[in-house]
């Protein structure tokens, strides 16, 4: 496909006296007859009174447009590709005579805009793109024009689109920025009078400056629905010098007409707010002047803060979610980082689903926890870390209503402490657990439950020391006894797995629910002989469990065997 280039639109546009006069032919390219066929409905485009600048390759004067009339001011401007020797896009710009757009498939009547923008004028802009590959490229564009506020009072140029079968948007993008000496400004506009711009004293407003505006008209009913605008506040401002920050601080003001009624103006303020090299796009609440910005990650350039996180287990592992808050007016401010991965924080401990939070006020040393879930055997323990003044950490957590069987395994396995068998099948109502700064494990649990026809509680405790076969294990029985106080059973238990437990008290209790309880069995021969007891002793190891209970007169032992060894005596009563 021949090209046309910038040598031949200079001869073209040299050779313009009195008119000029651009074909399809001279565009040498196919789609240039989409132009003049189906938007100028002309075979050829005449320039009147012509003044020509070579050096911009810019064509200014006055031309007839089908459907809206003749001597109409207008620019034709030819525009270089990268190399500057083809032209790649040749634009037409023309101003209409009223505020009625007319082009290929556009029709729209404009007029109530132009009661509000009286300074405003219409203009039709054809864009056609030569492009190499001979594709069809020509872009209609309906623009307002018309004098800017701000510094400079540059033109403003709003793209009118339909939004609706009854609804235009007109849109105004200036490339740097329009900027305004106060807010105020924005009372200015055609739109604006009447609207409240004022924001809270407390909100930065450096050098304020409109990035975008974008207005909504009903052309039925001739009214404007709403008018949108984003201003630049400021580029920098520091919370807590050296802490927290904000950047890119901007306003949105929406406006809304109401029929028969006072303009409405709502605004809302966004902004990057940056903590401990997290800078995240967030909004500013008002009135509180609360900053809220979240994020998924990955953060590739910015890491776990190694400051705060030493010797958590977190700092190696990538973040996988940022949240970031700040208060204006308390000058406070929170950074939350969310792990994916798992977290090995010593002790046997793996935090899933972490979450680091570093939180602080003005100048003040800032409060640094760590969030989590801990896998206690089946149990998922909702956990907290604080960093202690020396650097290192304790760790401690709870839940509710956990079968104690795994929770089990993870203590012998862990804290070195061996639970009795016929305490594994007690579901615990509260479970806690805490790794203290030196590693030592402190866990702590209880239970309700019916032992025969009694309530009973039972709480248990355990603690590990810094060292091998350190660890202990003790648990309180309480039994519900009718007209009397409760009897409490305790039992101790050492690491190498024997337990020890006694009882005595005032009121009597059945050995016969206690034992079958324990595991073991009463044989119906002797369970009429059983007196209440007054007394218990309880012994029990890897070889079973004794029982020696004690009526005053009577003293019955029982023992129970594990399971494949030889059974001991089931009963041995000795009276006195």
């Amino acid at each position: 496909m021949v090209s046309l280039s910038m040598a031949q639109v200079r001869t073209i546009l040299t050779g313009a006296k009195g008119e000029l006069t651009l074909t399809p032919q001279q565009l040498a390219h196919e789609s240039a007859l989409e132009l003049f066929d189906d938007y100028l409905f002309t075979d050829a485009l005449t320039v009147h009174d012509p003044e020509v600048d070579l050096e911009a390759l810019t064509v200014t004067g006055r031309l007839a447009l089908a459907g809206h009339g003749a001597d109409l001011p207008c620019t034709l401007r030819f525009l270089g590709d990268a190399q500057g020797a083809d032209v790649s896009a040749v634009v037409l710009d023309a101003q209409l005579p009223d505020w009625r757009f007319r082009l290929g498939d556009l029709d729209l009547d404009l007029g109530f805009l132009g009661t509000v923008w009286k300074a405003g004028r219409l203009h039709a802009v054809l864009t056609l793109a030569l492009s190499e590959d001979g594709g069809s490229a020509v872009a209609p564009r309906c623009v307002v024009r018309m004098p800017g506020i701000g510094a400079g009072h540059q033109q403003w140029e709003f793209d009118v689109a339909a939004s609706g079968a009854s609804t235009v948007t007109a849109s105004l993008t200036p490339g740097e920025g329009i900027s305004l000496s106060t807010l105020a400004d924005l009372a200015q506009l055609p739109f604006g009078s009447g609207a409240d711009f004022a924001l809270p004293a407390e909100i930065p407003v450096a050098a304020p400056r409109i990035r975008q505006i974008q207005v909504v008209a009903d052309t039925d009913r001739r009214r404007l629905c709403s008018v949108w605008s984003r201003v630049g506040l400021a580029d920098h401002v520091a919370v807590i010098p050296g802490t927290a920050e904000l950047t890119a601080v901007e306003a949105e003001f929406t406006l809304t007409f109401p029929e028969g009624g006072p303009v409405r103006t709502r605004a809302a303020l966004r902004a990057g707010i940056g903590v401990h090299g997290y800078t995240l796009g967030g909004t500013i609440t008002v009135p509180e002047l609360e900053v809220v910005a979240e994020a998924a990650g990955p953060f590739p350039d910015t890491g776990t803060p190694a400051e705060f996180a030493s010797g958590s287990g977190l700092e190696s592992l990538p973040v996988a979610h940022a949240t970031v808050r700040a208060d204006l007016r308390e000058g406070s401010y929170a950074l939350a980082l969310g792990y994916a991965a798992p977290a090995a924080s010593g002790s046997g401990f793996v935090l899933e689903n972490a979450a680091l939070e570093i939180a602080g006020h003005r100048s003040g040393a800032p409060d640094v926890r760590i969030h989590g879930e801990l896998a206690i055997g089946s149990a998922r323990i909702r956990a907290v870390a604080a960093r202690t003044t020396d650097g290192r950490w304790e760790l401690a957590g709870s839940v509710r209503h956990v079968d104690f069987a795994p929770v089990a395994d993870w203590l012998s396995e862990h804290m070195g402490v061996t639970v009795p068998e016929f305490l594994r099948g007690v579901v615990l109502d509260d479970l806690s657990v805490a790794r203290r700064a030196d590693g030592s494990l402190e866990f702590s649990a209880d239970s309700l439950f019916s032992l025969g026809s009694r309530k009973t509680a039972l709480l248990i405790s355990a603690a590990s020391g810094t060292g091998p076969g350190t660890g202990h294990l003790e648990a309180t029985l309480s039994i519900d006894l009718p007209a009397a106080e409760p009897m409490v059973l305790e039992l101790q238990a050492q690491a190498g797995g024997r337990v020890r437990a006694s009882w005595q008290g005032d009121a009597a209790a059945s050995v016969t629910d206690l034992v079958e309880w324990l595991g073991g069995t009463v044989d119906g021969s002797v369970r009429n002989l059983l007196p209440e007891v007054t007394r218990l002793d309880l012994m029990a190891g890897d070889g079973g469990v004794v029982v020696a209970a004690d009526a005053g007169t009577v003293r019955a032992v029982f023992a129970t065997a594990p399971s494949g060894a030889t059974p001991a005596p089931l009963a041995d009563t000795h009276r006195g």
